[in-house]
């Protein structure tokens, strides 16, 4: 049997000064990919030269500024492999992130999405296992038909996984929207199953200011945030949750999400448009608080908020998000 062919596509905006860092670690992997190419969106900076120096060794394609998903779009249709795999412009691969996937599709062959660990480096060198983080355990090559908790735990990028090129066209390509990489997973997860390696192939670089910045536009467009959230959760519903605890599983944390777009809602003035998700909160609220809280939310808004939080019984320990970088 041939060995898999895989396209590398990397799209860049305005990071001339780091994209040779995602280059390099795709040049040092121990299984070279049939071609990288890299989609300069439109920057405003020096990047057309800086690419413009790897001559043939990369595919550089220059286009008017489309964003993330836009960009990683026109890298999926100009790819030639049947297989594509992604890499951010600010992130770098381990050598044998090609190999591994290789080799799993070899034990996999009827599998078009297989998906890898990541390390996440922090500003002072340190590095979190992100399986370990999100409290997931997996071998190497583990086939999971069910992929959808893992999806809607945050624990895979699209730089983790290796998919195939023919699915990725089919469901739609990439959306424009936040959390574009959870919206296109559940899209694939409703075709087929993934494999899962507990094995860190990408090296996720938290830079100095970066998650202060991230978080700055996140707390920007809430309603925006949890729209997406919202919706990703009613298609997870719809077309890929399957026994009662998927389903229990969706519903909880669609309940959650409409909620909080409720209150994003209201601080805006959006008094009708937040009663109907509190409303529709409450029909896929799993516990009792949660629904009563967010009935008297449908009511009295903020003031039922305030209301149920004081009769809540307090608790101690400590709660971790589970939500995705997108």
């Amino acid at each position: 049997m041939s060995t898999p062919q895989i396209s590398v596509v990397i799209p860049t905006y305005n990071r001339a000064t780091i994209v040779g860092k995602a280059l390099e670690s795709v040049f040092a992997q121990t299984l070279a990919p049939r071609e990288i190419i890299v989609v300069n969106d439109g920057s405003k900076d020096n990047t057309a030269e800086v690419l413009a120096g790897y001559g043939g060794r990369i595919v550089a394609i220059t286009q008017p500024n489309a964003g993330l998903s836009g960009a990683r779009n026109t890298g999926i249709k100009a790819a030639t492999s049947e297989w594509i795999a992604f890499l951010d412009d600010d992130d770098e691969w381990t050598p044998t992130r090609l190999a591994t996937a290789v080799e799993t599709i070899g034990r996999h062959p009827d599998v078009p999405v297989h998906a890898t660990n990541t390390a996440i480096v922090m500003e002072d060198g340190s590095e979190h296992d992100m399986f370990t983080l999100r409290g997931r355990t997996a071998t190497e090559h583990m086939r999971v038909d069910r992929p959808l908790s893992w999806i809607l735990g945050g624990c895979f990028f699209a730089q983790t996984i290796v998919a195939r090129r023919d699915l990725l066209i089919d469901v739609g390509l990439f959306r424009k929207t936040f959390y574009e990489d959870m919206d296109m997973f559940i899209r694939l997860a409703a075709r087929a199953p993934w494999t899962v390696d507990v094995r860190r192939a990408l090296r996720l670089i938290r830079r100095p200011g970066e998650d202060l910045a991230l978080s700055t536009i996140w707390r920007s467009k809430p309603v925006e945030n949890f729209e997406a959230l919202a919706r990703i959760h009613r298609e997870a519903l719809a077309s890929v949750a399957r026994d009662e605890a998927e389903k229990q599983m969706v519903r909880s944390g669609l309940a959650a999400n409409l909620f909080e777009l409720g209150r994003a809602l209201l601080a805006k003035g959006e008094h009708a448009r937040a009663r109907t998700c509190f409303a529709e909160s409450a029909m896929h609220a799993p516990r009792l608080h949660s629904r009563l809280k967010a009935r008297l939310a449908a009511t009295l808004g903020e003031t039922g908020i305030k209301l149920v939080d004081l009769l809540k019984p307090r608790r101690k320990g400590l709660y971790r998000s589970s939500a995705p970088k997108s």
